[in-house]
């Protein structure tokens, strides 16, 4: 996924920079990747907790660790949460690790 050249993907990236608190809508501001197959980014309206589940927003109640811990995910099912020092890496799964040879690039721009 890749946020949008809008003023929704926008939002998303001052969410994960950290210059706001506001926790942006998932739907509208990104798009799938050519190679993009995941189950993830194709449920944008069941995303995040703002004390809820399913608001159709990017993150969870997490400040700092906003960029890594469950910045996108669907309560339950589908997840990105990289927790450097843990053991759940995932990628549009749950709790079922990392293969060798796995890579993770993350960008803000």
């Amino acid at each position: 996924m890749i946020t949008t050249n809008n003023s929704a993907g926008e939002a998303v990236v001052q969410y994960f920079r950290g210059q706001t608190d506001t926790m942006p809508a998932s739907c509208g501001s990104y798009v799938r990747m050519d190679d993009d197959n995941s189950f993830l980014a194709g449920l944008c309206s069941r995303w995040g907790y703002d004390g809820s589940y399913n608001v159709g927003k990017w993150g969870h109640l997490r400040d700092q660790d906003r960029l890594y811990d469950h910045s996108a995910f669907v309560v339950g099912s589908y997840h990105f949460l990289i927790t450097p020092g843990y053991t759940r890496w995932e990628c549009d799964d749950l709790s079922v690790g990392v293969s060798p040879g796995n890579f993770w690039k993350v960008f803000v721009r």
